[in-house]
């Protein structure tokens, strides 16, 4: 048995299934404070399209350093495409295809708080002002504001209210040989402050960095506050963020249980993982099979969920010892079975501290490449 004790410390083009939200809306991570110990164990516009040009000349690299997270902010590595920025806690990431990143609160189909939608791109002739101008001409009849900024010391073109599923915000700018398109929604021209600090977070902290086809668990396990523990399990192939006072222990080869005290502890939630071989099953099939096999329980299900940027399903109020919320998914043919205890509403506090519990694992899972 291993046991470690934690130390106190878009856009998938907005998912059209809006069949199905989520009752929990953004699931949202309380910002914290500095730094502590870790456990080891949008809908964009049409857009012109870029085609790969390994001969086109590039410009210097002008890598710098990349940020350092506050303590309202995580930090986004992306050496694949060539950058590193902050963006707010309250915020996860997304990546819903090899070419985009996305910010969202919640998932991904949330389309009321702010998002961003990330793409670099390369190909021969692309500058900001030319794929700017295709982008303005593609909305004939529209009134679009075109303005300039600066990002990473490089001028970029600024394209207001422009229409789409919602009003948005895009900015474009060239940087060491690619184009970077950055959509941002919504905006409300009543009250643009939210949408303008979250880009100013984002747009600000904007850095290159080397670019490597290499993904390392550097650049993608978060570092935690000081009111988080960092967990990171190379057997279970994942590194997440958790309250500073859970414990994380690997009770087998398959199961691994965090909780605050002892598992015995009914004042506090604890979560119970489960990883075992998925068979070709996918965590939409795991979620059938467990639903049927209850068919007089009041098993809520709900889409749109992700964990570590692969799809996940939900359930609520499972029977067990507590009622439990379920998270399934699937990694590498590997089943990962997250069970969030106790979710019952009726039980206020300790209900509560689930939440933000699941929010903040939800928010901050990665697996490791």
């Amino acid at each position: 048995m291993k046991r470690i004790g934690a130390m106190p410390l878009f856009l998938v083009a907005l998912a059209l299934l809006v069949a199905a939200c989520s009752p929990t809306g953004g699931a949202q991570e309380p910002a914290a404070t500095s730094a502590p110990a870790t456990t080891t164990a949008s809908e964009p516009t049409a857009a012109p399209a870029a085609t790969e040009a390994p001969g086109a000349a590039e410009a210097p690299m002008t890598t710098a350093e990349c940020p350092t997270a506050t303590d309202d902010t995580y930090l986004l590595r992306n050496p694949q495409h060539g950058y590193c920025l902050l963006y707010p806690t309250t915020h996860k990431v997304e990546r819903p295809n090899a070419d985009e990143v996305d910010l969202v609160v919640g998932s991904l189909l949330n389309a009321g708080d702010p998002r961003a939608n990330i793409r670099a791109m390369t190909g021969e002739g692309l500058t900001a002002e030319s794929f700017a101008d295709d982008l303005v001409a593609g909305f004939e009849g529209f009134e679009i504001a075109r303005s300039e900024t600066t990002v990473a010391g490089q001028p970029a073109v600024v394209l207001d209210d422009v229409p789409g599923q919602d009003i948005n915000r895009q900015v474009i700018f060239t940087l060491d040989g690619r184009l970077y398109h950055i959509y941002f929604a919504p905006v409300d021209p009543a009250n643009t402050t939210p949408i303008d600090d979250f880009m100013a977070v984002i747009l600000d902290s904007f850095t290159p960095m080397p670019v490597s086809e290499t993904l390392l668990p550097e650049d993608e396990c978060l570092a935690a506050k000081s009111e988080q523990t960092a967990v990171r399990s190379e057997a279970f192939g994942f590194c997440a963020l958790v309250p500073a006072d859970f414990t994380y222990e690997e009770v087998s080869a398959t199961n691994v249980n965090l909780y605050v005290g002892s598992m015995m502890d009914v004042a506090y939630p604890k979560l119970m993982i489960e990883v075992t071989e998925a068979g070709g099953q996918t965590a939409a099939a795991a979620a059938d099979a467990l639903v049927a096999s209850m068919p007089d329980m009041d098993i809520q299900r709900t889409f749109g969920y992700t964990l570590g940027y692969e799809p996940a399903e939900m359930l609520d109020g499972v029977p067990g010892q507590d009622l439990g919320r379920l998270l399934l998914v699937v990694r590498n043919d590997r089943l990962y079975k997250l069970t969030f205890v106790p979710a019952d509403p009726t039980q206020a506090e300790v209900y509560a501290q689930m939440e933000e519990l699941f929010n903040m694992v939800v928010q901050t899972w990665r697996f490791l490449p």
